[in-house]
């Protein structure tokens, strides 16, 4: 297989949903640091004035299950770590691939001997590996203590990205332990984890989630925040139910 079945592609257009809204978040390199370091010991990171390659291009390509491993490889050398964070979550539609399963143990294990050339620097800092935990996580199954116990530790992370990271890759785990703590996120007053929050509710499925996802959009209805909400119930619960109109006679 080389491509997601028909099947998938709901899931895969929340998956899109997801990356929009975690596109929009700026991010000040200064706060993200090495995971296991402080802030204040990062180092600014170089961006190239024009991109090696086109990396929309590849991620498309990535979220539609069609890359070659070369072109994964690729997108893994992307400068910005929004973009690149995003990209990592989407690499769980590349799971048939049994090099991008390599690529990504590689990765979590910073195996940079066997791959040289990608943005290590970005790589190693929370943004890309709470992501990068999230995908192992949802790929392995099985066996993801270490994932999951270093995602958890970064949910009162002090960088928002940070913690919008942890609240899409909670949304994809589904355990019920944390929808309170997505629902705190999803209420509270920082714009781009809420977003997040809400948007991992979405993937997260059930039927408590989407009453959380639901209880959300009354408080917040008539702001964005709610409207966002209530695009996302449509797309990820089909709700509200359809009601048909029965013509009066």
């Amino acid at each position: 297989m080389t491509a997601i079945s028909r099947g998938s592609l709901g899931a895969t257009l929340v998956l899109v949903v997801s990356v929009a809204a975690l596109s929009t978040i700026v991010v000040d390199l200064n706060g993200l640091a090495p995971a296991g370091l402080s802030p204040g010991a990062s180092e600014k990171a170089t961006f190239h004035a024009v991109p090696a390659y086109d990396y929309s291009t590849l991620r498309e390509s990535i979220i539609y299950g069609r890359a070659s491993l070369g072109e994964t490889r690729r997108a893994m050398t992307e400068r910005d770590p929004a973009s690149l964070s995003n990209t990592i979550h989407a690499l769980y539609l590349m799971r048939w691939h049994r090099g991008v399963v390599h690529l990504l143990n590689g990765m979590w294990d910073n195996d940079q001997e066997k791959y040289p050339e990608l943005a290590w620097d970005l790589i190693v800092k929370r943004p890309a590996r709470i992501a990068l935990a999230s995908t192992l996580n949802r790929i392995r199954i099985i066996k993801t203590e270490s994932q999951l116990e270093f995602i958890r530790i970064h949910r009162d992370d002090p960088h928002e990205f940070n913690r919008a990271q942890v609240a899409i890759a909670l949304g994809y785990n589904g355990d019920p332990q944390d929808l309170e703590y997505l629902r705190a996120m999803g209420d509270g007053v920082n714009h781009y984890v809420a977003q997040s929050a809400v948007t991992a509710l979405s993937l997260f499925g059930g039927e408590q989630a989407r009453r959380t996802l639901s209880e959300l959009e009354e408080k917040h209805r008539g702001n964005p925040r709610g409207v966002l909400i209530k695009q996302l119930l449509r797309e990820a619960y089909d709700w509200p139910p359809f009601k048909p109109v029965i013509p009066s006679r």
